[in-house]
């Protein structure tokens, strides 16, 4: 019996091996291009008008197509043209599709593991379509009951090794095509007979129509990538798709120089008429007005030559730019360059090509790079440590987004000409005829472009739209007055989960709404999309982040990781909840044992001393809560917030049980059961506990505290600053801040740049003491009222311990 030859690439990111990603793991069998669903396709491939000059809109005179501007749904809209845009969408995704290489390719799960095979998106876009309608109640019955149920969910996955398993038997391409040929009819009949009328409004059964075309436009874009992400060999660039950048082929190695830009403060408004002419998913719907303070921005989106840098100097090795989710997945991935590099040469040379949806082209240096939102955010940290700019460097926000646009984008009195995607198609979004086309989106080519290829905004900024998505540092959320889409009802509200981030801008396979000026898409940190960034400093961030309802980090299911994250936990139970005698046996021993009791303790005592309200208290790196629980006895409503899900499920137990069980260290490998009570005197009702980053939280979702807590979390922390930012925001007028600090700081967990102090000021005087950089962070509004020594002692084992003097400092707000 013949030996079955596996391929040994299909898990492993074929644009890591240039041979590979060309020729792949065994030898193709002969004659293999002569085989069905070869390339070109036979004609019966196309179920729709094809791509054919005249036949089809959006065909251009050079035979590629393009995406044709969204259609008018006022009362001056036509039937046909919404019956063009509809053809224009069908034939995009059969020409990106007919890219693809023999059945097999249409069935092979992604290297990641993380999505379905190309089959399921191809006959999702299908079912959608026929699953709305039904909704809408223009079809009575479904086409494919089988189809209709395998292919209308597709995968979100909890995190970047949640991998889905595709061991389903799908059907065969034929039989999709051929589904699709019914689906296409059935659109057409109704969009050109139904029963419905212009203007096309939200709560209109139409609605269902054009709701189907932005689906299917999400996914030509989204099964873009998924292609990217294909061995080389099993795909080609179909004749009709458009032609990349002539840039990757002319001057690759040309660079673009970049720098920030100041942008003055101002009001944003946030969110879409609903009698906006155009589609719009519903969470562009709704408002939020911003007051947001004066920043500096990249006038670039990040480039391959500039994160090329990152990649020479040993970025993606170092602990200290990252952060914990982040690391994580970068060591589960063993990621050591961005996802669509292509290798070229051994390891350390750093030659790399650019594997673009179907070619590998040299490296473009003036192009932006696409990463994931990790990978941004440690670009900003390694770049904020060689810089050491007044702010640190981090994404930019939603809000600043906006003020950084063309002013025309934002101008309220323009009404329908706020959006360009409504006025030109791809052949002319990106020619700058007419100031508001300056975009590479909308299909104009088939690739990323330089970042200085097109002119700036009015602001001076280029790629505000366009090119490549642009993380953000907002989480996914929802406007004031956001209401579901009857008709889409899961398409947002799973994903205001605090673990989905939003894009913003659209990239080069953009169109229509993706790219509209109201566009807010999301994807969770680790998804590779077309997507880069750019980045902002201030002495804020407006970002909306919301509490965290999981983890990005390692899953349950990773037993790696979980006894050492329950060490951790045990020892701070230790700390927060063991009685003296379970911490220090003997009688004579060092003070410091109640360490998380004193220093709640000394925030109501001096609270109460100034006069200060004791409404409402923030513990800020709480642990497993002792001290959240210490101050609910002064306080009717504590939030306790920390980073770690861990040390939070610990505190939401004892919440909901008023005690829990741990492991006391005693001897390596001899434990001791420990019960942990909470004060019976303690109101646990007044008590709510969160996983979120101290880094990026926003009163807009926790609002404002009288006092706050922030016990010996700054060491812990990449950057201590921008945390004592966010407290300087969550305090109210007159409120009052306790912060212990050990003063001590390691390269390990927060990059010298970020230090609050220890190094000298060039002064030849004492150098700069923590104490200074924390009134610094803090801002002009904060005072020093006092600081004291608070000794605290940590039991590591029955005969070890660790015992330091930290410096309180009690600050009060103006």
């Amino acid at each position: 019996m013949a030996a079955k030859t596996i391929d040994s690439g299909a898990f492993r990111n074929p644009n890591r091996d240039l041979y590979v990603n060309l020729m792949g793991t065994k030898k193709q069998a002969e004659g293999e291009q002569k085989k069905a669903f070869s390339y070109p396709r036979d004609p019966s491939w196309w179920t729709g008008p094809g791509p054919v000059v005249g036949a089809c809109p959006g065909m251009l005179e050079d035979g590629t197509i393009t995406s044709i501007p969204f259609p008018d749904i006022t009362a001056e809209g036509t039937r046909q043209g919404v019956l063009d845009y509809f053809k224009n969408t069908w034939t995009l995704t059969e020409v990106l599709f007919s890219g693809l290489l023999g059945e097999d390719t249409f069935t092979r799960t992604p290297w990641h593991q993380l999505r379905h095979p190309m089959m399921f998106y191809f006959g999702h876009v299908g079912v959608v379509y026929v699953n709305k309608l039904r909704v809408a109640g223009f079809l009575k019955d479904g086409i494919d009951d089988r189809f209709e149920q395998i292919m209308e969910t597709g995968v979100d996955e909890m995190s970047w090794d949640d991998l889905s398993k595709n061991e389903m038997e799908w059907p065969p391409l034929q039989d999709v095509v051929g589904y699709r040929k019914k689906v296409y009819d059935a659109v057409c009949s109704c969009i050109m007979e139904g029963d419905w009328s212009f203007p096309i409004k939200t709560t209109d059964p139409a609605w269902a129509i054009v709701m189907g075309t932005e689906h299917e436009r999400i996914h030509l874009e989204t099964s873009s990538v998924l292609i990217r992400e294909l061995p080389a060999h099993l795909v080609t660039k179909p004749k009709e798709w458009p032609t990349a950048h002539p840039s990757c082929f002319s001057s690759p190695e040309k660079r673009a120089e970049n720098a920030f830009l100041p942008v003055k403060g101002g009001t944003v408004n946030l969110g879409k008429p609903l009698d906006f002419p155009s589609f719009g998913w519903d969470n562009e719907y709704g408002s939020r007005t911003v007051e947001v303070e004066s920043f500096h921005a990249s006038k670039h989106l990040i480039t391959n030559g500039e994160f090329l840098d990152f990649v020479k100097s040993g970025g993606y090795t170092q602990r200290d730019y990252w952060t914990e989710a982040g690391w994580q997945w970068r060591r589960f991935r063993n990621v050591l360059f961005p996802t669509f590099w292509v290798p070229d040469g051994p390891v350390g040379l750093h030659q790399y090509k650019l594997r673009l949806i179907f070619e590998i082209v040299s490296l473009p240096l003036s192009w932006p790079v696409d990463c994931n939102a990790h990978e941004a955010a440690a670009y900003c940290n390694w770049k904020s440590s060689m810089d050491r700019p007044a702010h640190p460097y981090r994404l930019i926000s939603e809000c600043e987004h906006n003020l950084i646009r063309h002013s025309a984008t934002t101008d309220l009195s323009k009404g329908r000409l706020r959006d360009f995607t409504l006025k030109y198609p791809g052949s002319e979004m990106s020619t700058g005829s007419n100031g508001d086309n300056n975009y590479n989106t909308q299909l104009a080519f088939g690739s990323s472009s330089p970042v200085d290829a097109l002119p700036p905004s009015d602001k001076g900024f280029f790629d505000t739209f366009g090119n490549v998505w642009q993380w953000t540092s907002d989480d996914f959320n929802p406007l004031d007055g956001f209401e579901v889409s009857p008709l889409y009802l899961d398409f947002s509200t799973p994903c205001f989960d605090g673990l989905h981030t939003i894009i913003l801008g659209g990239s080069f396979v953009s169109t229509s709404d993706l790219c509209s000026p109201f566009s807010r898409f999301h994807f969770r940190p680790h998804f590779h999309q077309h997507a880069g960034f750019r980045m902002a400093y201030g002495p804020s961030n407006p970002a909306k982040i919301l509490p965290k309802q999981g983890t990005n980090g390692a899953s349950v299911s990773n037993s790696d990781s979980q006894p050492q994250q329950q060490a951790v936990v045990n020892q701070a139970m230790t700390s927060h909840y063991g009685l003296r005698l379970d911490v220090v046996p003997w009688e004579n021993g060092p003070q410091g044992a109640n360490f998380v009791t004193t220093i709640a303790d000394l925030l109501t005592a001096k609270a109460k001393k100034n006069g200060v309200p004791l409404t409402r208290a923030l513990d800020l790196g709480c642990a497993v809560g002792g001290s959240t629980f210490q101050l609910a006895l002064s306080f009717p409503e504590v939030v306790g917030i920390d980073a770690s899900p861990s040390m939070v499920d610990a505190a939401n137990e004892i919440k909901r049980e008023g005690q829990r069980t741990y492991l006391r260290l005693d001897e390596d490998g001899v434990l001791t059961e420990i019960v942990a009570n909470v004060d019976n005197m303690v109101e646990r009702t007044r008590v709510s506990f969160f996983v979120d980053d101290a880094t990026s939280i926003s009163p807009a979702v926790y609002g404002v505290f009288d006092c706050i807590l922030l016990a010996n979390a700054l060491e812990g922390m990449s950057n201590p600053a921008a945390a004592l930012e966010r407290v300087s925001a969550l305090t109210s007028p007159g409120g009052m801040v306790v912060v212990t600090c050990c003063n001590a700081w390691y390269h390990s967990t927060t990059p010298r740049a970020q230090w609050l102090g220890g190094f000298e000021d060039g002064s030849g005087g004492e150098g700069s003491k923590t104490v200074q950089g924390i009134q610094a962070a803090l801002g002009g509004s904060f005072e020093l009222v006092e600081k004291c020594d608070v000794p605290r002692l940590q039991r590591i084992h029955a005969r070890g311990y660790s015992w330091e003097v930290v410096e309180a400092t009690v600050w009060r707000k103006r």
